[in-house]
């Protein structure tokens, strides 16, 4: 009997014990999960780790380089070389002056410590030429390569060993040669909607390749302007003729003023629009200029004949042929010594 009540206080005791315990139990428990709950929620996204990779690239062919149209093909390989596993350059990787029109499948291998990817990638490459020089213009091409996916924070580009260009490669009228390339983070104005890379967003490693086109020889000069320097010859040589054989002495002259001005709607045909004042009009219209003044003193001289004076007439045709010869020469060499264009601005 005495037991019973004995296990009958122990159980009450115990009963009261837990009912005071319980209310504490439950608020630290809920304080612990408000706790875990809150730092979850206030963690922040986590970082992937950064990587560097890299490229390098062997050029093996230039086709179709056009001032006109602003563009050209290019035809190379490129290798990725990187360390981390789960990114995938060779992939992601775009050009961004340029449309890509074939890329083959990635050969992907290890390269001592790091991954190694090579692929063959053939492309369009748009650039403004500067033809202000244009026929005796130099170039550098530049090929912009980013990554598609990755930002600057993620991904960064670097300059690999071995760029080069194939000693086969030609392109008429230019020698062709690889620069050194460089790398820069090109901020866009603009974060891609990506709110939660914050300015990151904006940031992108950029690599790019440059090739420098050189003129080799003054033939592209000769050919363009052979016509407008035998127009002003003939146009000298209409001063041989008396003034009052207005047939031959006008025709000459007139005839090579359409001449030259023919030539210069050729040249501007083969040229981009451009609001600069190229080299090859600079040299049209010093050859247009200086038949306009041949048959201005053709009038003069004429003029002459008709009040008698047949010696100043002669005396006048002479000294203009070697004058305005002279100044011919003289303003060609100018313009090909002095970039008018540079001085402008």
């Amino acid at each position: 009997m005495m037991r019973a009540v004995l296990a009958r206080a122990l159980l009450a005791l115990s009963l009261l014990v837990a009912a005071l315990a319980w209310p504490g139990l439950v608020a630290a428990q809920t304080a612990t999960d408000t706790a875990t709950a809150t730092d979850t929620a206030t963690a922040p996204d986590a970082i992937p780790p950064h990587t560097d990779v890299a490229v390098g690239a062997y050029v093996l062919r230039m086709s179709n380089v056009s001032p006109q149209s602003g563009s050209f093909d290019v035809d190379m390989w490129l290798w990725f070389r990187w360390k981390g596993d789960g990114d995938k350059p060779y992939d992601s990787f775009e050009i961004v002056n340029g449309v890509i029109s074939n890329k083959s499948d990635a050969q992907v291998e290890e390269d001592g410590d790091f991954h190694y990817a090579t692929l063959r990638v053939q492309a369009t490459i748009f650039h403004d030429f500067d033809v202000r020089r244009f026929p005796l213009d130099n170039h550098i091409l530049p090929i912009e390569i980013e990554d598609a996916d990755a930002i600057n924070r993620d991904l960064t580009y670097t300059a690999d060993e071995g760029i080069a260009i194939d000693p086969s490669v030609e392109v008429s009228g230019w020698s062709v040669a690889m620069q050194k390339p460089t790398v820069e983070v090109h901020k866009y104005a603009t974060n891609y909607g990506l709110r939660s890379a914050g300015a990151a967003a904006s940031d992108y490693s950029r690599l790019t390749f440059f090739i420098s086109l050189d003129r080799t020889s003054w033939a592209p000069l000769f050919k363009s302007f052979w016509i407008s320097a035998l127009s002003v010859l003939l146009g000298l040589l209409a001063f041989l003729i008396k003034a009052d054989d207005l047939d031959a002495r006008f025709g000459m002259g007139v005839g090579s003023i359409f001449a030259a001005s023919a030539n210069t709607f050729v040249i501007t045909g083969s040229l981009p629009p451009t609001t600069a004042v190229t080299l090859a009009e600079q040299i049209n219209l010093i050859a247009v200029g200086i038949i306009f003044v041949a048959v201005f003193v053709s009038i003069w001289s004429l003029r002459l004949r008709y009040k008698d004076r047949e010696e100043d007439s002669l005396a006048l045709d002479r000294r203009a042929m070697w004058v305005l010869g002279g100044i011919y020469i003289l303003l060609n060499i100018l313009v090909l010594a002095v970039d008018l264009n540079g001085i402008s601005r």
